[in-house]
């Protein structure tokens, strides 16, 4: 009798490491299956981006509230580097409706040149902006800062120069 549970005993602790092993094979599969590729990250930043064009040039505030985190940080290198403003995001949409919004029919906001870089669920683009309203024409660079949280990129941050006047 002992020597028959000998034989059982043994034969578990062969095939338990072979289960356990299996186990941990199918489960990190199955996680890795889940998670994006860079790629992937990298064209839902872009889309992100698209859509903040899109909701600046069309004056969509609330758009753009919706692609930031409520405690964003918005940060402007204004004035030729003369005078730097940092400032939450909804002291920023304020701003850009009584400064910018009201006071244009036409803007336009576009990002080109742009250089993604993702760390897991962080990234930063930098990218040049090209600034057209009634009035004025200005260029610069845009720099975001993203988070993932619950498989959705939001806006951490963004930083701006201030437009240097372009005179075509």
């Amino acid at each position: 009798m002992r020597r028959i549970s000998t034989r059982i005993g043994d034969r578990i602790w062969t095939f338990l490491p072979l289960l356990l092993l299996t186990g941990l094979v199918v489960f990190i599969g199955a996680d890795l299956g889940n998670n994006p590729s860079p790629g992937d990250d990298i064209e839902e930043i872009n889309d992100l981006l698209d859509d903040f064009e899109e909701a600046y040039s069309n004056e969509h505030l609330n758009d753009l509230r919706l692609l930031f985190f409520s405690d964003a940080v918005i940060a402007m290198d204004g004035e030729e580097g003369t005078r730097q403003t940092i400032c939450s995001l909804e002291e920023w949409l304020t701003a850009t409706q009584e400064n910018t919004f009201a006071m244009n029919e036409y803007i336009s906001d576009t990002l080109s040149d742009r250089e993604i870089t993702v760390y897991r669920n962080i990234a930063y683009a930098v990218c040049n902006y090209t600034y057209i309203d009634d009035t004025n024409i200005g260029r610069g660079v845009d720099i975001f800062t993203f988070m993932k949280m619950r498989d959705r990129w939001r806006i951490v941050s963004l930083q701006f120069t201030g437009d240097e006047e372009v005179r075509d």
